[in-house]
Formats: structure tokens, C-alpha cells, sequence
């Protein structure tokens, strides 16, 4: 009998927690602006050029913001204690740009105007903690994490004009898939019924100039992201 109280007893604990805790899902949309940073970075440089084409690519990356977007689905489960658990998973639009000062066409550097940006487009899991505030009806949501972004395709746009108005374009000599990179992230959400304001900021560790060269040191290279958007609480 004392057996039986008791597992009853645990039971009926267990289902009054389980009532006051809550899966949240929403649909999320972000802009914002992202940049590579660290000493392997320019903030502006040359052209390479093709004068056949009248393409080019930077020699180097920039380290300028570019403006990125995105979206995202997101799943979250809220303790009673207020503790937060949860996963963000969507797509990701980042970049950076330079500025170009000169174009190096058949070994003479001309003059030039313009700017190049680097687009990296990402599959973007986000798997966080937190804590949520109540303050009267507003929830306020603290969210750290991590950013585990998987590489899908990059492109290079903009365009560089000399001093005697020659265009160049991008080449597509960088194109490709870019590297896989993992990020720390803070995330902060303000939630009024289903509607939310959302905020980020990611840091890189991923060094994207580790692999130039094998034998000599390169510095190094990482990409930073701040976000603003908003979020509809579907359930």
C-alpha cells in the first residue's frame, strides 16, 4: 500500500509539472549585417583582372559589412522553472565586402572605384539554453548558443570602374562552397502573444585562411554576424 502511495504520488507530481511546461514553435525572418574579421583581412585592395573579360576577383577578403538575411523555423520547450531549451534550423545568407582601390591589368595598376562582395549562403543549426523574463505580458527570452552553419554555394557581386571607365565584373574564380564554420551566439527574443522582436550576435571560430597555405603561417580569419528580425509564434 505505502508502495503504491508513493508511486502515485510521483505520478501525480510529475503530470503537474509536465502541464506547466510548453513546446513553443515558430517561424522566424532575420536581416542584418555580417563581415570577416581578424589581421587576414583588408578593408580595401586591387583587382585582379582579366582584360579579355573584363572580370576580376580581390586579392584578399574585406572585412566591411554586408547586409545578410535569412529564415528559419524554431522549436523551443520552456521548463517551469522558466529554463529554456531549444533548436533553430533554416537557411543563411552572410557576407563581406571590399572596397577596390586599383585594378592589376597586364602589370600596371590603374585607378579604380567600386567594391566586391563576398556572398556565403548556409544550412544554420542553432541549438540553445536560456531563460525567460515576465514582465506583465512581455516575455523576454536570453538565449545562448551555437551557430553550426553547413556551407551550401558562394558568389562574388559588385564591380570595379577605372579612371577611364572600364567596368569589371566578378569572375567566378571563387565561387564554390564555403567553408563549414561554427559560431558562438547570443540570442535575445521579445514575445508579445505570438508576435516577437528577435536579435543575435555570432562570433566565428572557424579560421577561413587555414587552409591557404600549408607550409607557412597565415593570419587569421573569421566571420562575424549581427541580426534583427521577427518571429511569429505558430503554436
Amino acid at each position: 500500500m505505502k508502495k503504491a502511495i508513493i508511486t502515485f504520488l510521483i505520478i501525480s507530481s510529475c503530470i503537474s509539472v509536465l502541464k506547466a511546461q510548453t513546446s513553443e514553435f515558430s517561424v522566424q525572418a532575420n536581416t542584418g549585417l555580417s563581415h570577416f574579421f581578424g589581421t587576414g583581412t583588408l578593408n580595401s585592395t586591387f583587382l585582379n583582372a582579366d582584360d579579355q573579360q573584363h572580370t576580376g576577383y580581390p586579392n584578399g577578403s574585406g572585412n566591411k559589412n554586408a547586409v545578410i538575411f535569412g529564415g528559419n523555423i524554431q522549436w523551443q520547450y520552456t521548463f517551469k522553472c522558466n529554463f529554456l531549451l531549444g533548436l533553430q534550423a533554416g537557411y543563411e545568407a552572410l557576407g563581406s565586402k571590399i572596397n577596390i582601390s586599383s585594378v592589376y591589368s597586364e602589370g600596371v595598376p590603374m585607378p579604380a572605384t567600386g567594391s566586391f562582395t563576398e556572398h556565403l549562403n548556409y544550412i544554420n543549426l542553432n541549438p540553445f539554453i536560456g531563460y525567460r523574463f515576465d514582465v506583465d505580458k512581455v516575455h523576454l527570452d536570453v538565449m545562448p548558443g551555437l551557430d553550426i552553419a553547413l556551407g551550401l554555394n558562394s558568389k562574388l557581386t559588385g564591380k570595379a570602374v577605372t579612371n577611364n571607365n572600364v567596368v569589371y565584373s566578378p569572375s567566378s574564380v571563387i565561387n564554390g562552397k564555403p567553408d563549414d564554420d561554427v559560431r558562438i551566439r547570443l540570442g535575445l527574443a521579445a514575445y508579445y502573444q505570438r508576435f516577437g522582436i528577435i536579435a543575435s550576435y555570432s562570433r566565428g571560430l572557424a579560421d577561413f585562411n587555414s587552409g591557404e597555405i600549408a607550409d607557412a603561417p597565415v593570419p587569421a580569419m573569421h566571420l562575424e554576424a549581427f541580426r534583427l528580425g521577427v518571429s511569429y509564434r505558430i503554436k
